[in-house]
């Protein structure tokens, strides 16, 4: 699954907490599902919940809840178009761990396309290869070019990032 690492990369990238210290982000990917239909394929999609936890977090909240939703409108835009996915698709708590530092757990589920071709080697057996198929992507990716959130007069996060998973 390539989505749950291009997430993991690109909030790393953004947030300076992160770019100072990686290890204070814990991923972990739960509730997975393999969806596959009968076809001419064996063609299928992982839909699973990714569960963000952002250790002794001292910034706004806003600095790590824009860059993922930016991720999101490049990456899962539907999560951010269906108004019944936006509802549920991204959930979190927190835990105050003093006044000035928490505890963040986001969840967010996503899903990824694999699509799976059949052809021969050049030995003429057959051959099965996989593609993670990309988002069609939204009109306005907030998750590649140059950007930087502002927090008043400060510069809270910014990215820098081409398109793609890799």
């Amino acid at each position: 699954m390539k989505k749950a690492q291009s997430l993991r990369n690109f909030l790393s990238g953004a947030i300076p907490e992160l770019q100072t210290d990686p290890q204070r982000l814990k991923m972990f990917v739960e509730t997975g599902n393999i969806v596959a239909r009968s076809g001419d394929t064996l063609s299928f999609e992982y839909r699973f919940t990714v569960r963000l936890i952002m250790l002794d977090f001292s910034a706004s909240l806003d600095l790590f809840a824009v860059p993922l939703l930016a991720w999101l409108s490049t990456y899962q835009p539907d999560v951010l178009q269906n108004k019944d996915k936006a509802a549920k698709a991204l959930r979190f708590d927190v835990e105050v761990l003093a006044n000035d530092k928490i505890d963040l757990v986001i969840e967010v589920d996503l899903t990824e396309s694999v699509i799976v071709k059949e052809d021969k080697d050049d030995a003429g057996r057959q051959r099965l290869t996989t593609e993670h198929k990309g988002e069609i992507y939204h009109p306005m990716p907030y998750a590649s070019g140059d950007y930087s959130l502002y927090l008043g007069d400060k510069i809270g996060a910014e990215w820098h990032q081409t398109q793609g998973l890799d």
